[in-house]
C-alpha cells in the first residue's frame, strides 16, 4: 500500500488550560488603556460624547453644550472607576462611535469569569479581535508597546 507506516497514531490531547493573569483585566480599565492609546484625555472624550449626545438628539436640548460637557465628564470617570461596568448597553455604543475600542471585548471583560477573557494588552488595550490584529511580544503586550519582549 502506498503511505502505510509502522508508526502509532498519535491520540489527540486535551488543550492545554489557559494561564491565569495575576491581575485580570476589568472592563473599565480597557476602556482607560483604549482612551489613552488614542491620546485623548478625559475631557476631549466627554467634548466628543457631549457633541454626539447633541448631534443625535431628537429634540434641542436645554442644557448648554458645556453642560453636557460636565455631565459626559462625569459619566466618563464613572465608567473608568476601578472595576465599574456600564448599566446601559446603550452607553457603551454611545462611546464606541466618539472612541476606537471593541464593545464585544468590554462586554467579555465585564461578564465573563477571568479565565474566559480575550487577551489584552496591558499597555495599550488592543485585542486580538481588533482590525488591525497585534503581534504579541509576551503574553499581556504587544509588540507596539514592548517590542523586547521584556514584559510591562
Amino acid at each position: 500500500m502506498y503511505l502505510t507506516h509502522d508508526f502509532p497514531v498519535a491520540k489527540p490531547r486535551p488543550p492545554l488550560p489557559r494561564i491565569a493573569d495575576a491581575k485580570p483585566m476589568t472592563a473599565s480599565e480597557y476602556i482607560r488603556l483604549r482612551r489613552l492609546a488614542a491620546k485623548l484625555s478625559e475631557h476631549d472624550l466627554a467634548q466628543r460624547m457631549a457633541a454626539l449626545y447633541v448631534s443625535t438628539a431628537t429634540r434641542r436640548p436645554r442644557d448648554t453644550m458645556l453642560d453636557i460637557s460636565k455631565a459626559m465628564l462625569l459619566l466618563l470617570r464613572a465608567i473608568e472607576l476601578p472595576g465599574a461596568v456600564a448599566r446601559r448597553p446603550q452607553t457603551i455604543t454611545a462611546l464606541a462611535a466618539v472612541l476606537p475600542f471593541d464593545v464585544d471585548v468590554y462586554w467579555q471583560l465585564a461578564q465573563y469569569p477571568p479565565d474566559r477573557h480575550p487577551r489584552v494588552c496591558r499597555g495599550c488595550g488592543t485585542s486580538a479581535h481588533d482590525h488591525d490584529a497585534p503581534r504579541w511580544a509576551t503574553r499581556n503586550s504587544c509588540e507596539r508597546c514592548d517590542p523586547a519582549g521584556y514584559g510591562l
